[in-house]
C-alpha cells in the first residue's frame, strides 16, 4: 500500500521514482469581525484546482483585503492551489467618520422651548427658558455642539410654595438665565411677573430654595391724576442679564406692556418699562442703579407700540418690545427686543456706543429678525455669541407658522448671525436664513450627546428622568417610582386625573406603554395621551383673546357602562363667548370615541399612532407582537394645529394618565420602531433633501455615497421583544446599498447594510428587508452607499419584531 503525504513531499514508490503529490493544502484565514465562504479552514485540493472564495463581513465590519494567495480588494477573490497555499480576509470595524456634523436641520431643540437664554462657560453651552405651569420649573439643557442637547437639571422643586398661586396654564416660571458667582451659580427666572434666583454649586444641582429679588419701586405713569392706577413693575418677566466688559453685571428687564388700562375711565396710557439694572454679584439683589431704555416702546417703526386692535400678524402691531437682551461688540452696545410672540412677531434692534437712557445715542437698527416659511414667528431671541472660531449665533424660537403644526408650541431654532459693519466697527446684525433647510452646522468638535426628544423609559431609576414633567404641582404622594421597582405609579385621588408628561416634538409617531391596571368603578380609567395644557381646567376663566380650548386624544382602559373598554377617544372643549362677547361660556365636550371589550390579562399594551396628516388611531395587545386596532382612526388636527398662546402659552404634552385609581406603567415608549417611519420626516441629516413620489408622497432624496439621515429616540425592543430585521421602502434607478446605523456619535455601531436593487425608476418602490439583532433605545441612522450621483431614495422604515 502506497504512503501518501501532504504538503510538498513527495510519494515514494522505489528508489529514484518521484510523483508530483496526490493534493496540496489550502489555508483559509478570516481576520476580524467577518468570515469567508467556504468558511475558514484547511482544504485539500488536487493541483491545478480553481477555487472561489468570498468575503463576508459582519453588520458592524468592513472587509479591508486579501492577502497571502491573492491582494485583491474585490469581496469575491479566484485562485488556483498549485502548493501549499494560505488565502486572508481582513476586517475591520465599521468606523463613523470622525469630525463634526457638517450642516444641521431646524428645530434644533424640537417641542416647546420658549423664551431662551445662553449661558457659555469654555467649550459648554446651557440654554433655560420658560417652563410655565410644567414642573418641576426651570430646566437646565447642556451642549457642546449647540446642536445635541441634554437635560442636566431643573431648579425650582414642584413643591416650593412660590408656585401655590401660579399653578394654572399661563402661570408658573417665566424666561429664565444664569449667572456665575463665587461658589457657583445662580439662575434667575420670574413667577408673577416678578424675579427670583436660587443657587448651587453646580448646574447640574441640587439648587437651593429661591430667593426674592426685590424691586426698586412700584412704576405711576409720567402724569399727575388722580384716577392713575399706580402699576408696580415688580422685577420684569422673560428677563435676560448682560455682562459688560468691566463685569457689571444688568439685568434686562421688561415689565408692563406697551399699552396699559392706567386710568379707570379707560383710556390708554404707554408706559412699559425697559430697564438695565445694576445686580450686586454678593447678593443677587438689585443694586438701585438702573438705566432707562423704555423709549423703545413708544415707536411703531422700531418696534414699539402698535394698535392693538390690527392685524395680529402684522410686524407693527400689537407690539411691547419684550423678550430684551444685549450684547457687545467692537465696543458698541446692541439692545434687541420682540413683539407679540406668535406668527408674524418680528424682532427688532438698537445699538450704542455707550450705555445712556436718551434715545438719541441709540441708533434703531429695524426689524433684524423676521423669519421665514414654517417659521414665520422667529424672533424672542438670545442674545448673539461668539463661538471659538469667531462666527455668531442665535437661537430663536417659532411656531410652525404655515405647517398646521402650531400646537408643537414655540420651537427652538439656531441660525447664524453676520455683521454689516462700517469703517468704525459699528454693525448691523444680519441673522442668516435658511430657517426651514438645512445649513451649515456650527464648526464644533463632535458631540456623543443624543439629539434631544421625548424619551423612552423603563422606569427602573430610583428618580423619575428629568424628561418628565406634570401640570401645575405634584404632591410627591401621587406618584412613584419606587412603590414597584421598575414602574411608574400614578396615584390619582377619587375623581382626580394625573399626568406625567413630556414635551411633544414630532409631526408623527407611535407611542406605546405597558400598562398594569384593571378598571374597578365606573370612571375608572388609565392610559397613553397626547394634549395640551389645560385639561380639567375652568376655560371660562381665559381672557376673551385667548380662543381657550382643551383637546387630547387617549388610548386608554375605562370602566365605562358597567363593563371593562379599551376606548381610544379625541375629546375638546371649546368654550363659546356670550351674547356681547364680553366673556366666555362654558360649553360640554365634544367626544368622538370607539369602545371595545378589554381582554382578560390585567396587564396590556396600549399604542397611540398619529401621522403627520392629523390622523390617529387606537390600539391593544397583550404581548406587543399583535395588535387589534379600536375603531377607525380620528382626525385631530384641531390639536396639533392649535395655537398654544391660547391655551397658557405651553406646547402639547405627550405622556401617561391615570383617573380615580392607580395604575402601574412599566415602559413608556415615545417613538416605536416597529410602527412605520416617514424616511422623510428626520431629526437630523446631511446631503439629503425631500422630493416628491406620485406614489408616496414626500420621501428621502438626494441620497449620494456617505449622505444620511437620523431618527432620533426610537425604540428597537424592550419589553420581552427585540428587533431581528428592518424594513426599508426604498427605490433606486441604478442599485445602491443603505447603512443602518445605532448611536455612531456615541461610538455605536453599524448593524446592517441592506442592498437595494434597480428598481426601474425613482418611482417604483420596494420593500428590502434585512438582518438587524437590537434592542433598546438608540438614534437611528441610515447612510447612502453606492457609487456616483443620487444612490437610493426612501419612502419609510421600520423595524420587525419578535421576541427576546
Amino acid at each position: 500500500m502506497a504512503m501518501m503525504l501532504l504538503g510538498s513531499l513527495p510519494i515514494a514508490c522505489g528508489d529514484d521514482e518521484e510523483l508530483a503529490p496526490v493534493e496540496y493544502p489550502l489555508v483559509i484565514e478570516a481576520k476580524g469581525d467577518g468570515t469567508t465562504e467556504p468558511p475558514p479552514g484547511t482544504y485539500m485540493h488536487r493541483p491545478g484546482t480553481v477555487v472561489t472564495v468570498t468575503a463576508k463581513p459582519a453588520p458592524s465590519a468592513d472587509f479591508t483585503g486579501w492577502s497571502g494567495a491573492a491582494s485583491e480588494m474585490d469581496d469575491a477573490v479566484t485562485i488556483t492551489v498549485d502548493g501549499n497555499t494560505t488565502l486572508t480576509a481582513t476586517f475591520e470595524i465599521a468606523s463613523w467618520p470622525s469630525g463634526g456634523q457638517s450642516t444641521y436641520l431646524n428645530p434644533i431643540l424640537p417641542g416647546d422651548h420658549p423664551d431662551m437664554n445662553v449661558y457659555i462657560e469654555g467649550g459648554d453651552f446651557y440654554i433655560t427658558g420658560s417652563s410655565f405651569n410644567l414642573s418641576p420649573n426651570v430646566e437646565i439643557l447642556h451642549s457642546r455642539d449647540l446642536i445635541h442637547w441634554e437635560r442636566i437639571s431643573r431648579v425650582v422643586d414642584p413643591a416650593w410654595s412660590g408656585l401655590e398661586t401660579s399653578t394654572s396654564a399661563g402661570g408658573g416660571t417665566w424666561g429664565g438665565f444664569i449667572v456665575k458667582v463665587a461658589g457657583g451659580y445662580r439662575a434667575y427666572f420670574a413667577v408673577n411677573f416678578n424675579q427670583y434666583f436660587a443657587e448651587a454649586e453646580s448646574l447640574a444641582g441640587p439648587w437651593g430654595a429661591p430667593v426674592h429679588v426685590e424691586p426698586l419701586d412700584p412704576y405711576t405713569p409720567p402724569e399727575e391724576d388722580p384716577e392713575l392706577v399706580q402699576f408696580d413693575r415688580g422685577t420684569g418677566y422673560d428677563d435676560s442679564v448682560f455682562i459688560d466688559d468691566d463685569g457689571t453685571t444688568y439685568l434686562v428687564m421688561k415689565a408692563g406692556q406697551c399699552k396699559w388700562n392706567a386710568k379707570t375711565g379707560g383710556e390708554q396710557n404707554n408706559f412699559g418699562v425697559n430697564l438695565l439694572q445694576k445686580i450686586d454679584p454678593k447678593t443677587g439683589q438689585l443694586s438701585g442703579e438702573s438705566i432707562d431704555l423704555s423709549f423703545v416702546n413708544w415707536n411703531t417703526e422700531n418696534g414699539g407700540c402698535g394698535d392693538p386692535a390690527g392685524d395680529p400678524d402684522s410686524a407693527l402691531e400689537a407690539n411691547w418690545a419684550e423678550g430684551p437682551t444685549m450684547t457687545k461688540r467692537n465696543g458698541f452696545y446692541y439692545y434687541f427686543d420682540s413683539t407679540h410672540t406668535g406668527c408674524g412677531g418680528v424682532q427688532f434692534g438698537w445699538r450704542s456706543a455707550k450705555l445712556s437712557s436718551e434715545p438719541a445715542d441709540w441708533t434703531p437698527l429695524g426689524a433684524v429678525l423676521t423669519g421665514e416659511a414654517p417659521w414665520r414667528g422667529a424672533q424672542h431671541s438670545t442674545a448673539p455669541f461668539q463661538i471659538a472660531d469667531g462666527t455668531w449665533w442665535v437661537f430663536s424660537h417659532s411656531y410652525e407658522c404655515d405647517n398646521n403644526w402650531r400646537g408643537l408650541g414655540r420651537q427652538g431654532l439656531l441660525s447664524q448671525v453676520t455683521w454689516m459693519d462700517d469703517e468704525s466697527g459699528a454693525g448691523v446684525p444680519v441673522v442668516n436664513g435658511r430657517l426651514g433647510v438645512p445649513a451649515p452646522a456650527p464648526a464644533l468638535p463632535p458631540s456623543d450627546i443624543p439629539f434631544l426628544l421625548p424619551v423612552n423609559d423603563e422606569f427602573d431609576e430610583e428618580k423619575l428622568a428629568p424628561a418628565w414633567t406634570f401640570y401645575g404641582n405634584m404632591p410627591s404622594d401621587r406618584y412613584s417610582v419606587t412603590d414597584r421597582a421598575g414602574w411608574l405609579r400614578l396615584k390619582p385621588a377619587q375623581g382626580e386625573t394625573r399626568w406625567a408628561i413630556q414635551k411633544d416634538a414630532l409631526h408623527a409617531k407611535a407611542m406605546v406603554v405597558r400598562m398594569d391596571f384593571a378598571p374597578a368603578a365606573e370612571g375608572d380609567a388609565a392610559g397613553v395621551r397626547l394634549g395640551n395644557a389645560v385639561p380639567e381646567q375652568d376655560l371660562t376663566a381665559f381672557p376673551t383673546w385667548a380662543q381657550a380650548a382643551s383637546l387630547e386624544v387617549s388610548v386608554a382602559r375605562v370602566r365605562a357602562d358597567g363593563g371593562d373598554q379599551i376606548r381610544f377617544a379625541f375629546r375638546s372643549v371649546v368654550p363659546v363667548l356670550n351674547a356681547d362677547e364680553s366673556a366666555y361660556e362654558s360649553t360640554e365636550a365634544t367626544v368622538v370615541s370607539y369602545d371595545v371589550e378589554a381582554p382578560s390579562d390585567k396587564t396590556l399594551w396600549l399604542k397611540l399612532v398619529h401621522g403627520k396628516d392629523h390622523q390617529a388611531t387606537g390600539w391593544f395587545s397583550t404581548d406587543r407582537l399583535t395588535w387589534t386596532q379600536v375603531g377607525k382612526p380620528i382626525d385631530i388636527s384641531a390639536l396639533e394645529n392649535y395655537d398654544t398662546v391660547n391655551t397658557g402659552w405651553v406646547g402639547n404634552q405627550a405622556g401617561v394618565f391615570a383617573t380615580s385609581a392607580s395604575a402601574d406603567f412599566d415602559l413608556f415608549i415615545y417613538r416605536d420602531g416597529f410602527t412605520e417611519i416617514a424616511a422623510a420626516e428626520p431629526d437630523q441629516e446631511s446631503g439629503t433633501e425631500v422630493v416628491s413620489s406620485q406614489s408616496e408622497g414626500p420621501v428621502l432624496g438626494g441620497l449620494e455615497n456617505g449622505a444620511w439621515a437620523m431618527y432620533g429616540s426610537v425604540d428597537l425592543g424592550s419589553g420581552g421583544v427585540r428587533s431581528t430585521d428592518i424594513a426599508l421602502k426604498a427605490s433606486s434607478a441604478k442599485g445602491g446599498a443603505v447603512e443602518v446605523w445605532i448611536d455612531p456619535l456615541a461610538g455605536g455601531r453599524r448593524v446592517a447594510i441592506c442592498d437595494v436593487p434597480a428598481t426601474g425608476g425613482w418611482d417604483t418602490w420596494t420593500t428590502v428587508t434585512c438582518k438587524v439583532d437590537a434592542a433598546g433605545s438608540h438614534e437611528v441612522y441610515l447612510k447612502a452607499k453606492g457609487g456616483s450621483g443620487e444612490v437610493v431614495r426612501l419612502a419609510s422604515l421600520r423595524f420587525v419584531p419578535g421576541k427576546d
